[in-house]
């Protein structure tokens, strides 16, 4: 027990209601959830925020109708993609991290570059399957904006830290 160390692997995501009135990036948007959403230590280690507006609000036209994507399937599939590390090694590549990063950031970062890739590219195991505009666009500048929200919040909760993010770009550009 003392000296134990247990390494988990697991994602997940936390869904929330703040009013309207607090979904402000310049207030601390936490206060109004439980007391455990108060702790800085606790919400560093949230790679990032989506605020709720700009997820579409589930339509009666959206819903499948006949034939349509099986969701064990695709949660199989998902599933599977944990394992497949060229992915992140594509991330690792094209990525240009500061020295003196904050390893949170860039790690939040990282790993929010490799699950849009998954989602959005997964024919690029590799540099070559890949235009670099594009991934900008939909993975990395996505990925520094919700980690941006998370760094702006804890600042907001602790003078510890700063709502400075480290200037990550892309290799190839």
């Amino acid at each position: 027990m003392g000296d134990y160390r247990g390494v988990g692997e697991a994602g997940f995501i936390l869904l929330g209601n703040i009013s309207e009135d607090n979904m402000n990036e310049n207030v601390n948007m936490f206060r109004e959830l439980p007391a455990i959403f108060h702790e800085s230590a606790l919400i560093d280690r949230f790679h990032g925020f989506i605020k709720g507006w700009h997820v579409p609000r589930i339509r009666e036209n959206m819903k499948a109708e006949g034939w349509g994507l099986n969701v064990e399937y695709f949660s199989e599939i998902l599933h599977e993609l944990r394992r497949e590390i060229s992915y992140r090694a594509v991330v690792d590549e094209l990525l240009i991290v500061p020295k003196g990063a904050d390893t949170r950031d860039t790690e939040a970062i990282k790993r929010l570059c490799t699950g849009f890739l998954k989602l959005l590219f997964p024919h690029a195991v590799s540099m070559s399957n890949l235009g670099v505009n594009e991934f900008m666009e939909y993975c990395l500048n996505p990925a520094c904006l919700m980690r941006a929200t998370i760094r702006k919040q804890l600042h907001l909760m602790d003078s510890e830290y700063s709502e400075g993010m480290p200037e990550i770009k892309c290799a190839l550009i």
